[in-house]
Formats: C-alpha cells, structure tokens, sequence
C-alpha cells in the first residue's frame, strides 16, 4: 500500500532524473556535454515526468498534481537557469577554442562520484577545476547557483505534495486544476516558440559573422555585434580572434609606413623630432650628424642599407639627403681616404658639383702631389698618388701638381 511519503518522493526522484545523469557525463570528465544536458527543456521535461509518477501513486489525475506546484515560482527558476547555462557554454566553447581539444579540466584528485552529488556540488567541483581561469569557472559556479536553486524547488514540491490535503480538496480543486493545466500548455507553447526563436537568433548570428570572415577587409570584425560573436561557433570565434591579429598587424604596419614616410620628408627637411629619433633606432645619432652637417671619417662609408626604415616604401628616400650632408661635411674629408662605392656614386652627381667637398680635396690633393715631386721620397709619392687619386674619383678634374705627379710616376714605370 503506497504511502503519502511516496507521493512526494516518484515526484523528486524522476524530476531530479536529469539532473543525475548530467552528473554521470560531469563524473566522466565531458563537462560540455554535462552541462548541455543541464538545460532548461530537459529539466522541464523531468519534473512533468515526475508528476505523471506522482500522479500515478494515488491515480490521481496529472492535472491535479500539476495544481499543487508553485509555478510562479518554477517557470521564472528555469528561465534564470537556461540563461546561466547559456552563458557557462558559451565559456566552454570560448575555452575549447583556445586550447583547441575538448574541456575536461585540469585533472586533479580522483574523478567525483555523480551518484552521491547533487548537480549543484557536481558543478562546483568542476568549476574548482578551473579557479586559475575565472572565465572558465565563475559561468559554471553561477549556473551551479542556479541549478541549487532548482533543486530545492524540486524538494519543495515533493514536500507540498506529501503534506497536501489532495483526497478532501480534490473536487473543490477542480476548477484550479483546469486553470493550472492552461499554464501549463501556454508553459509548454512558450517554451517551444522561444527555443524556434532562439535557433534563429543563432542562424541569424552566424550568418553575419560568417559574411565578416569572409570580407577583404580583416577589420570587418570589428563591427560585429558581441552578442553574434556569443552564438558563433567554436571555429567562427577562432577565425575572429584571427581576423581581428590581422587587422591590429595591419594597422601598425600602416602607422609604421606613414612613420617612415614622415621621417623622410623631416630628415630632407632638417628637422627630426623625437619620434623620428626613436623610430630611426641605431641610425638616428648619424642621422643627427648628417642634420648639424657633422658627419665624420666613418659615417662616409655608409651605403642606402645603414639608412632606417629598410623595410618601407620610403627607404630609398633617405640616402640622397645623407648624400647632400656628407658633401657639406667639410671636417670629414679633411681626413677622409674611402668612401662607401654608393656615396661616390651620389657625389659624382651634377648637384653636387659645387660642393665644399670637393674644394677640401682639392685642397688636399694638391699639395700633396707637389712635396711628393720635389722630395721624390716613396711615401710622398704614395701619398701623393692617393689623395690624387681619390679626389679624381669623384669626377674632380686633376690639377697641375697632380697632373706632373703623374708624369713622374708614369716615366718611373
């Protein structure tokens, strides 16, 4: 003969159902998969379960059962439930993304008994898998939170029915009844049409993060909505995190080219700032040189490749400014005897034929081819030979000294 005790306990033992065999997949390490099976139409589906159960210890009616339970109180608890389970999958898939395999979490200790916990303990264990990534675990301790509370409605309503009066108010509640079944059908419509609404809402989501993969633009991202980033897949969310990489990268590149371009145009114009300073890196002391027309013995050796932003549009900019400044760095060529083949080159140029250095090679050449006729000595005519040499290397026309210097030279041959 079933007891009152019964009635209560086929309710919470069926609606509670679900719940355990969430446990089961939890205990087993697919925490998605435990909390897919967490949602809102499952648990609803076990608690009409459980009253069909309940109903049937007494053959009672469904619909009298179903009048005993607090409604007001179930159908809100389970729409705070989806929305929380909704936001533990999201950092599920978010997680899976990153570290591309499925979530089972850090393993630590031995795996929970899913029998001998309720969903919520179940959940908690989970979350104190992921303490280090409070991403991971904050959405599954909240959804732990709610899933308690479901819980405890689902003891409450066992209670209710084991210490309701059912057999001496079943006629008078027969009216109730009826209204609580119409809840109960509109329930059940309303859930159906927000899960329809909510798979379009996903479909729809999709749809829009897909067209931003797919445009040329990287930075088409950016103006997708957070909550589509939210429905999208797994895959959608990894190609975003990509796209958006592709767009910061380039963006700076562009930043870097328009710094590069900046620099060359302040550098021909002698007015380096100390952003130009700082993107020019190891070159920039020889660029200030070249600016205050400074320029010493060992910056003549540069070539085009010791200039900055070698790797810009704008690094073949630089080389004829630093040109002009070596040929207006007279104190440099009062000691210079090599250059760099590429500032010969520049500085044979017609622009730079009236030049100060060609006045101090002159200068140096000269004098030196006549000591080197009068002493005769070797190193005089080495000398001579050298500095002669290298100012005609430039395109400089020989002067008299260093003409009759190689006269002597030739009839020595």
């Amino acid at each position: 003969m079933p007891e009152r005790k019964d009635f209560g306990d086929a309710l919470v033992k069926a609606a509670l159902a679900p719940i355990q065999a969430a446990n089961a997949r939890l205990g087993e390490g697919a925490i998605g998969e435990g909390i897919a099976a967490l949602s809102k139409a499952d648990l609803l589906a076990g608690l009409q379960q459980g009253i069909e159960k309940a109903a049937a210890v007494f053959k009672f009616r469904k619909v009298d059962v179903e009048a005993l339970l607090p409604w007001d109180a179930l159908l809100p608890a389970l729409d705070r439930l989806e929305a929380a389970q909704i936001a533990a999958l999201r950092a599920v898939q978010q997680h899976m993304a990153t570290v591309g395999g499925p979530l089972s979490g850090p393993t630590r200790g031995a795996a929970f008994d899913a029998r001998k916990q309720t969903g919520a303990e179940a959940l908690f264990k989970v979350a104190k898998r992921f303490t280090t990534d409070p991403r991971v675990c904050g959405p599954i301790e909240l959804f732990g939170t709610e899933v308690s509370g479901w819980e405890t409605l689902v003891l409450q309503c066992g209670d209710r029915l084991e210490s309701s009066p059912l057999h001496a108010r079943y006629a008078r509640r027969k009216l109730l009844v009826r209204s609580a079944l119409v809840i109960v059908i509109l329930g059940s419509f309303s859930v159906a049409w927000r899960s329809a609404y909510k798979t379009k809402q996903i479909e729809q989501a999709r749809t829009r993060v897909d067209v931003a993969l797919r445009a040329e633009d990287p930075c088409a991202v950016e103006k997708l909505a957070p909550e589509d980033i939210t429905l999208a897949t797994p895959e959608q969310v990894t190609g975003e995190k990509s796209r958006l990489e592709a767009c910061a990268t380039g963006r700076a590149r562009a930043r870097y080219v328009a710094a590069c371009e900046t620099l060359a145009k302040n550098f021909d114009a002698g007015k380096l700032s100390a952003d130009d300073l700082a993107l020019a890196k190891e070159a920039a002391p020889r660029l200030e040189r070249a600016q205050k027309r400074e320029l010493g013995v060992e910056d003549l050796l540069a070539t085009p490749k010791d200039m900055p932003c070698q790797d810009s549009p704008s690094k073949d900019r630089f080389f004829g400014t630093y040109a002009a400044a070596a040929a207006d760095s007279t104190k440099a060529w009062t000691e210079a005897t090599r250059v760099s083949d590429d500032l010969r080159d520049a500085l044979r140029g017609k622009d730079f034929s009236t030049k100060p250095y060609r006045d101090e090679l002159t200068r140096r050449a000269e004098p030196a081819a006549a000591r080197a006729i009068v002493s005769g000595k070797p190193e005089d005519m080495e000398l001579g030979k050298k500095l002669c040499d290298f100012a005609a290397s430039f395109g400089i026309e020989r002067g008299k000294k260093c003409t009759g210097l190689a006269a002597v030279l030739g009839k020595q041959r």
